[in-house]
């Protein structure tokens, strides 16, 4: 539909392999290249550089409507285990899962869970500066702590704070928190 409104325009579809906050970084650096005057093939290039690098963490209060939807995939078993205990799972869904949501982490209150998120950034990037995003569902307050928590352990060259669409909140439950980074080199 695209080329027929636009038929001089170059279109590229790129599957990023994660979602909301990994997703939003991802074309955040396509947009700065484009404006820098970067041609398709550098933008598709640097996209692709920061795709593998990308990590993705998501907490939703409960996962049941991932599971109901069929988008939970490898936490199946926490989810059908979350309805007999009462914990928070992180998930993660990036180039490192294949793109399909992977329970990596739980604990019993979200506090502790999202303390996990940045112990985990921490684990994975180490003193390096960040990029960052954090997306949430209805819970600014939580998505501000968070927020709050990547700022007093790492130094970010951006920090994007958002609420994720109705469809996001639909699939996910309301309460979700998400988390995208990477690393800068």
């Amino acid at each position: 539909m695209a080329s027929k409104e636009l038929p001089s325009t170059t279109i590229e579809i790129i599957d990023s392999r994660t979602v909301g906050p990994g997703q939003l970084l991802v074309t955040s650096e396509a947009a700065k290249a484009a404006t820098q005057g970067k041609n398709v093939k550098e933008i598709i290039e640097l996209v692709n550089d920061i795709i593998p690098k990308i990590n993705e963490l998501d907490v939703c209060d409960t996962l049941f409507y991932l599971d109901k939807g069929g988008r939970i995939f490898e936490a199946k078993s926490w989810a059908e285990a979350e309805s007999a205990s009462s914990f928070r799972a992180i998930t993660e869904i990036d180039a490192s899962t294949g793109g399909v949501t992977k329970p990596i982490a739980r604990a019993k209150t979200k506090a502790q869970i999202m303390r996990k998120m940045v112990d985990i950034a921490r684990e994975r990037v180490g003193n390096k500066r960040l990029h960052a995003a954090v997306a949430h569902a209805n819970v600014p307050e939580q998505a501000e702590q968070l927020r709050k928590m990547v700022l007093s352990h790492f130094q970010c060259d951006e920090l994007y704070v958002n609420e994720v669409p109705a469809t996001i909140a639909v699939h996910n439950g309301e309460g979700l928190i998400e988390f995208g980074f990477y690393s800068s080199d």
